[in-house]
């Protein structure tokens, strides 16, 4: 008996190491695993990580196959895209997908490299938030001075304006009117462009109306939806139209509604632009609703500028004076200083 009461304080004493034990693991569970263990789980809440299965796989792309078909601006490319990526699905191409988010970034790329068209894209509603036709705007865009990122005036009263994005708000209004107000007594306009990726046709729009006279016809848009094309004309704005001559500064990467204040300046014989060759995107873009976890940034109208009975799609806005775009600003200088020497003679 002396013996077996000798041994029950060792067990007591393993039985709390071990119950310490289990409680420190228990802690440090709590208070979070190193950051090589938390990344081994993929966190299946997340919308970028959610499994995506083969049924989800195909049932997703059958259905963006018929949004296609219905609503892509151009019919017969509509067939031709919807056809391709049922084959694609049917041929295992997209077999290797594993979540949503593979399946947005790989599909995306399908579509845009496919169809030639740099406007496709897919989205997930989750990560996005809202499907509307309207870009959200980022807080830091808005702080930005909604994008009108530099104004001066350089010698030879030249005003500069380097706007970087055509930004989908109404305070852009406000600040595209008190840019122009300013440069308004220069006796030449330089705007650059060159870092600009699109935007609003709507701020492009009120733009324009700055330099060419009220209700000109800058375009008109041509649907699926419509059977007659919409007119887009020059608003009235309450300053006066600004008449001095401009110039467009572009580059390669310049982009969608950036394009279309060179194209239709350049259209109405208003403005000499002056670059590269713009990337060469014309339709107007759209958001349509796939299911309930993706969607489509869709073509869905095809303007025609009356000029040219055309757009710019596909082949990009063509430079008056062609020029690398690092040296597009200092052309523009010359140019406008050789016009006020010519003058002045």
């Amino acid at each position: 008996m002396s013996n077996s009461k000798q041994k029950t304080p060792v067990k007591s004493r393993w039985r709390l190491l071990v119950l310490l034990v289990l409680f420190l693991i228990i802690v440090l569970q709590s208070i979070g695993l190193p950051a090589a263990a938390q990344t081994a789980v993929p966190d299946k809440s997340a919308p970028a990580q959610q499994e995506l299965t083969a049924f989800d796989r195909k049932t997703a792309l059958t259905q963006l196959a018929t949004v296609l078909a219905q609503h892509y601006v151009l019919p017969e490319m509509a067939a031709q895209l919807s056809a391709a990526l049922l084959k694609a699905e049917a041929d295992g191409t997209f077999n290797h997908l594993q979540s949503k988010a593979q399946l947005v970034d790989a599909v995306g790329d399908w579509l845009r490299a496919v169809g030639k068209d740099g406007h496709l894209g897919l989205e997930l509603t989750e990560r996005y938030g809202e499907v509307t036709y309207i870009r959200h705007e980022t807080d830091e865009k808005r702080r930005n001075n909604f994008a009108f990122e530099q104004l001066s005036i350089l010698p030879g009263n030249i005003g500069y304006l380097k706007l970087n994005k055509f930004v989908q708000a109404d305070a852009a209004f406000d600040v595209a009117s008190q840019a122009l107000q300013f440069l308004s007594r220069t006796d030449a306009l330089i705007i650059d462009l060159r870092e600009s990726a699109g935007g609003s046709p709507e701020l492009v729009r009120y733009l324009l109306s700055h330099f060419v006279p009220a209700d000109t016809l800058l375009w008109q848009l041509e649907s699926r939806s419509t059977d007659q094309a919409e007119d887009v004309r020059a608003k009235v704005v309450l300053q006066k139209q600004l008449q001095m001559p401009l110039y467009v500064l572009q580059s390669a990467n310049q982009a969608s509604a950036a394009e279309f204040f060179s194209y239709a300046l350049q259209q109405q014989g208003r403005a000499t632009v002056i670059g590269e060759t713009s990337a060469g995107l014309a339709h107007y873009t759209g958001a349509m609703a796939v299911n309930d976890w993706l969607f489509v940034r869709i073509p869905l109208a095809r303007p025609l500028f009356p000029q040219s009975g055309d757009n710019f799609e596909q082949r990009g806005v063509i430079p008056d004076v062609k020029v690398p775009a690092a040296q597009a600003l200092q052309k523009a200088l010359v140019l406008e200083q050789q016009r006020q020497h010519n003058k002045a003679q």
